[in-house]
């Protein structure tokens, strides 16, 4: 697999290039690209398509996008490279796969080879980088913000293209490269750097003249375009062509030093040049970019370069260091100072300290002040090349003493400290590697031989290390020091959470003391907010959470939180789709902070940690169902221990409410599991019910829907909660209708009618009786159907639940539509649209508005069936329900078959198709399937359409749905009956009749009277 930006953005698998559409999947691709490893939110998705001015419906059109995406880049072991994620997706990418990537990975290696005098092979990592491209950066992707990412990546082309003719001019090719340079001046006037590269090569080719030319008209340029004089370098090269110097034909000699005298001895001692630098790691892998930044940070320049590591304990800050600076040591002849600061220990080194053994190395005995000791210090830097490596600073005071004041010299830091108050230091952050760059550094330990045979097991064991570098150093050494011990051994002994940290140990080293050392810095509160965050266990989570577990106010939380990510403890992510600021901590963070929590806290203060976030995520889905009523019926209608959440919370989650769910559908769940452990069974079942009665149920979150209930319900039988039990059991047939398990949906609310009634629980009885109504409806049971959904509204109107009502309404409606009896079934969805703008469900209304247009599509009043289904389209696009957005599509483009707009008819059509698949709704596929058939068949297409309705027939049998199957065999013997098999076509109605009469529908008296 390859993908390319730098030219026309395209995907390749092998020699075969990958079908992406228009410019619009191709801007898709492009910033999923462009941040690939990582989650591009959806509203920057939708930027990359229409910029500023997104459509109401661009969520549910990126969904689409990123679907036909998924399907042509596909690897051909058949995995997805792009992932949903809450609030948007991912994409991985393989090692080199990437061509921007490889350009700046080449144009890194060019650079280094350049610092290190090495020209001919900076010439060909520049020009193997330059090869790459292939015409102007993310071509075919339209109008987007998306261009100026590609002009920064078009400004890298020509910065690497300068490099590259620096490093040749070097070589003395001059003269096969004033043609070049000539046209590239031309083309961009202003670039001082090329210009001064044609002066140089004209110069050496004895074109002093034209040289001076070049410059005047440079100078003109930038005077009256820019109103500025040209810079020192530039005019120095013009003032040493006008002196004729010849130091200019010849590449720069280096500059001999003298070693600096002891300014307090009459004798001036022979300075030894320090070389303290450890050996550098044999395995050190990965980090390029950053080891790459690192060293141009180093680059000699005007002013000296302080270069600061920063990172969590274990993130290999003083491997990269080490390992720089080995490559850079070339450029400071003078020596290398190595200083351990101990910044995480509890002795930390102090700069007098620090600065006497500095002096003593130097053959100067320290003075007594630490003033003294830092001029001297910086005195006897002063004109030399030396770099400086301090390794493990606490903070800033401690290393300001330590900064060299000569240009000459380099200062490199690392430091779990940002440092950001040190002034003019440049800052590379680490985080943990990526998965390629873990499994080689696992293999390099452990042994290529024994990793490649197991590479399951080697991936699991990259996971559980978090690929932390010291944690799979851990690793790797463990294998390697018992051979007999297999890969997938060691995963497995890391698979238990509680042992982990355990087993993450060899010798000196072991991951707990290394994040012990940070912990060990924090304050009491900020030690309290990282124990319980661990004992939440969430991957991601706002900072309110903080505040809301140790009783402090949002602002305080968000303090503390802040510490911990200057601790290197927690890191921060992009903001939310609402707005707020989230956080996350790494596994093995987690881990530790867990057993913190475990050992330090009483168990009545974890449960009040827990009970705190959990009573306010109840109350936020209480709040988003009561602004926006779901249009479903809700067995609860108080949650005890709901609590409320802060309004700078609240206000952007209920604007919002089904960006929140993206976002915090992991977590929701996460706390019902946990809520379950911890055998807290009340706010466990209020919690999954909560979920059940919200805007979580409309789109399809089956997976996350079932793993609350399961947890939930466990805890509920094991502590005897017969109620919340039995709420449970009726939400899980929902669970199950939902998912098209309509005979499992029935057994399900059999089961809490029978624990309803025994407990005279008249709202459950009431949802038992509709859940059971809507089951024998989807499997074409009618009058069954008709007999529970009547008893439902008698309860319901006792209870005077004006939603339940109207939902139950809507359901007996669509049953009498099946019959055929249009006039019950208009007078039951006329009282249900009433009841439902009285309670203002917008949901509710669009339901219901979509089964009046499948009324007045039957009675064959077409516009009015157009119009109507139109208004469900527009509110469930407004809503952001994607999965009755695309059974309104459906309805749409088959009022628009049955009108003969077949070319408008079949957007609509594939466009629902294409959700439903997303979204696993099978019903919706199948009956979306049904209506392309008919289209097939109405535009003559009869092998396409007998394909079709011949998957659609597959899917209705596992469904068990014979109504809908029996419906689909109608169409498909029109289509027997086109390919000239008329006794096929006569058996197919046949058999459809047969089935219509079973089940009392409305299309046996249509079909009988046809005369069949």
């Amino acid at each position: 697999m390859r993908f390319q930006l730098l030219g026309p953005v395209e995907a390749w698998i092998g020699d075969e290039q990958v079908p992406l559409g228009g410019a619009k999947p191709r801007a898709l691709l492009a910033a999923l690209l462009l941040d690939a490893g990582h989650v591009v939110p959806i509203e920057r998705l939708a930027r990359a398509v229409w910029d500023e001015d997104p459509p109401a419906s661009s969520r549910a059109l990126v969904q689409t996008y990123i679907s036909g995406l998924r399907r042509g880049l596909r690897t051909p072991a058949g995995a997805d490279l792009i992932a949903f994620h809450p609030g948007g997706y991912a994409i991985q990418v393989p090692a080199g796969a990437l061509d921007s990537a490889e350009f700046e990975r080449l144009a890194g290696l060019g650079r280094l080879a350049a610092d290190d005098l090495r020209y001919d092979e900076a010439v060909d990592a520049f020009c193997a980088a330059l090869g790459l491209w292939r015409g102007p950066a993310f071509g075919g992707i339209g109008e987007s913000f998306l261009r100026s990412e590609a002009a920064q990546l078009e400004e890298l082309r020509l910065s690497v293209t300068e490099q590259r003719i620096s490093s040749e001019l070097a070589l003395g090719r001059h003269e096969q490269l004033v043609g070049e340079l000539t046209s590239l001046v031309g083309h961009h006037p202003t670039r001082e750097r090329l210009r001064r590269d044609l002066m140089l090569a004209m110069y050496r080719l004895g074109r002093q003249a034209d040289a001076l030319a070049v410059y005047r008209d440079g100078r003109a340029v930038l005077v009256d375009d820019l109103g500025i004089e040209p810079g020192q370098e530039l005019q120095s090269v013009h003032d040493a062509i006008l002196r004729s110097d010849d130091s200019l034909l010849l590449l720069p000699p280096l500059a001999s030093r003298e070693p600096v005298a002891d300014q307090r001895s009459d004798e001036q001692p022979r300075r030894t040049v320090p070389s303290q630098l450890p050996a550098a790691p044999a395995d050190f892998t990965g980090r390029e970019k950053e080891a790459a930044a690192l060293a141009d940070a180093l680059s000699a320049g005007a002013s000296m370069p302080i270069a600061v590591v920063s990172g969590p304990g274990g993130s290999g800050k003083s491997a990269l260091a080490i390992h720089v600076t080995h490559r850079t040591m070339e450029r400071y002849p003078d020596g290398q100072f190595y200083v351990e600061l101990r910044g995480t220990s509890e002795t930390p080194a102090e700069p007098w300290e620090v600065l006497g053994r500095i002096l003593r190395q130097l053959g100067v005995v320290p003075a007594e002040s630490l003033e003294e000791r830092v001029a001297d210090y910086r005195s006897l830097l002063a004109g030399q090349r030396v770099l400086v490596v301090l390794d493990d600073a606490r903070d800033e005071q401690q290393v300001r003493h330590l900064v060299p004041g000569s240009a000459g010299c380099g200062l490199l830091i690392t430091s779990r400290n940002r440092l950001v108050a040190l002034a003019g230091a440049s800052l590379t952050e680490l985080d943990v590697l990526t998965t390629e760059e873990a499994l080689e550094l696992l293999a390099k330990i452990a042994g290529q031989d024994r990793v490649a045979a197991e590479p399951e097991a080697a991936m699991s064991i990259v996971e559980k290390c978090d690929r932390m570098p010291l944690a799979l150093r851990i690793a790797g050494a463990r294998l390697a020091s018992r051979r007999a011990w297999t890969v997938a051994l060691l995963a497995d002994r890391l698979d238990d959470e509680h042992r982990r940290l355990d087993e993450l140990a060899i010798g000196d080293h072991a991951v707990r003391a290394t994040i012990e050392l940070g912990y060990g810095q924090l304050g009491v509160q900020s030690k309290r907010v990282l124990r319980l965050l661990g004992l939440l266990g969430l991957s991601s989570f706002p900072a309110w959470l903080a505040g809301v577990m140790i009783q402090v106010s949002t602002q305080t939380g968000e303090q503390l939180l802040e510490g911990l990510v200057d601790a290197q403890l927690l890191q921060t992510e992009q903001s939310d789709a609402l707005g707020l600021m989230r956080y996350r901590l790494h596994d093995l963070v987690r881990l530790y902070a867990r057993e913190r929590a475990e050992s330090d806290e009483s168990p009545e203060t974890r449960e009040q940690a827990i009970n705190a976030v959990l009573s306010r995520w109840i109350w936020l889905l209480r709040e988003i169902t009561s602004a926006a009523p779901s249009g479903a019926v809700h067995l609860r209608v108080e949650y005890s221990l709901a609590a409320p959440a802060d309004p700078s919370v609240t206000r952007p989650v209920l604007a919002d409410p089904n960006a929140w769910f993206d976002v915090e559908q992991d977590s929701l769940v996460r706390g019902v599991e946990l809520a379950s452990a911890l055998d807290l069974d009340e706010i466990a079942v209020q919690l999954a019910s909560a979920l059940c009665d919200s805007f979580f149920v409309s789109d399809n979150r089956f997976d996350a829907w079932s793993r609350s209930h399961t947890a939930a319900l466990t805890v509920a039988r094991r502590l005897g909660n017969v109620y919340g039990e039995a709420v449970l059991l009726a939400e899980s047939g929902q669970l199950s209708y939902e998912q098209d398990n309509f005979a499992q949906a029935r057994e399900y609310f059999s089961q809490s009618l029978s624990m309803f009634r025994i407990a005279n629980d008249r709202r459950g009885e009431a949802a038992s009786l509709t859940g059971l109504g809507m089951a024998c409806r989807e499997q074409g049971y009618l009058p069954e159907s008709l007999h529970f959904l009547n008893g439902a509204e008698r309860l319901w109107t006792e209870l005077a639940d004006d939603g339940a009502v109207a939902h139950v309404n809507r359901v007996s409606g669509s049953v009498h539509l099946e019959k055929g009896d249009y006039q019950a079934a208009w007078q039951q969805l006329a009282d249900a649209l009433w009841f439902y703008r009285k309670i203002n469900s917008v949901r509710g209304e669009g339901m219901t508005l979509r089964t009046m247009a499948l009324y007045h599509r039957a009675r064959g009043e077409l516009d009015r069936a157009d119009e109507t289904g139109a208004q469900a389209l527009a509110i469930f696009e407004t809503i952001g329900d994607r999965l009755m957005t695309a059974y309104a599509l459906q309805t749409q483009g088959k009022t628009w078959l049955r009108m003969g707009r077949h070319r408008e008819a079949r957007r609509p059509l594939e466009e629902a198709l294409r959700s439903c698949e997303v979204l696993a709704d099978r019903f919706g596929v199948a009956f979306t399937l049904r209506a392309l058939g008919e289209l097939d068949l109405a535009e003559g297409a009869l092998q396409d359409a007998r394909a079709r309705l011949a998957e659609a027939i597959a899917l209705y049998e596992t469904l068990d749905l014979p109504l809908w199957r029996a419906r689909t065999l109608r169409d498909l013997a029109a289509v027997r009956e086109g390919l000239g098999d008329a006794d096929r076509a006569k058996e197919l109605r046949s058999e459809a009749l047969e089935v219509f009469g079973t089940y009392g529908a409305r299309e046996h008296e249509e079909l009988s009277a046809t005369g069949l």
